[in-house]
């Protein structure tokens, strides 16, 4: 596999931060990140969510729990959300399971070939930030391929809280 991107190696850094290891259980899955942009600069949203994989080959969902929003440029940790304190979801049962995973899209890839195209869409997502970051737009045709892949790696069992956390950017690439 290519070398790994930025925002990949920040789902893999935010794990050894102080406020991860207090606020978030090991065991919790990082989601795929909203970015946005507000007043000039361009923002980093990850949502973590629940998971259990006591049933071998298949991992138990639950609703995510808490979100952490980074500035890009520095990768400051500029909010934390506890969604237990704050509820963006109308009737949510934090401990019943929503879904399960790998969900049908990506059942039959090996874990090759899932870890290859979860790279590809990471690797897209930094060319989307770096662009953001620089108010260039992406082509027509970039932006359906990140559709494309984005959809395919999305758990449909989280899309509707994807929707409600980041909805104009999942409203908008979810729908391509």
């Amino acid at each position: 596999m290519a070398s790994t991107g930025k925002i990949e190696q920040l789902m893999q850094d935010i794990r050894k931060t102080p406020i991860f290891r207090q606020l978030i259980p090991m065991e919790a899955q990082i989601g795929w990140p909203s970015p946005l942009r507000r007043e000039g600069k361009v923002y980093v949203t990850l949502p973590f969510f629940g998971s259990s994989t006591k049933t071998p080959g298949k991992t138990i969902l639950f609703p995510p729990f808490a979100n952490m929003t980074l500035e890009w440029s520095t990768l400051l940790i500029v909010e934390y959300v506890n969604f237990r304190f704050q509820n963006p979801f109308s009737a949510v049962k934090w401990e019943q399971p929503i879904g399960t995973f790998p969900h049908p899209a990506v059942t039959n890839m090996t874990v090759e070939e899932y870890q290859a195209k979860r790279h590809e869409l990471l690797i897209m997502y930094d060319e989307m930030l770096e662009h953001l970051l620089k108010g260039q737009n992406l082509s027509p045709d970039w932006n359906q391929k990140f559709s494309q892949i984005l959809r395919l790696m999305m758990e449909p069992d989280l899309e509707t809280y994807y929707q409600a956390l980041g909805a104009k950017f999942f409203g908008r690439f979810l729908t391509q």
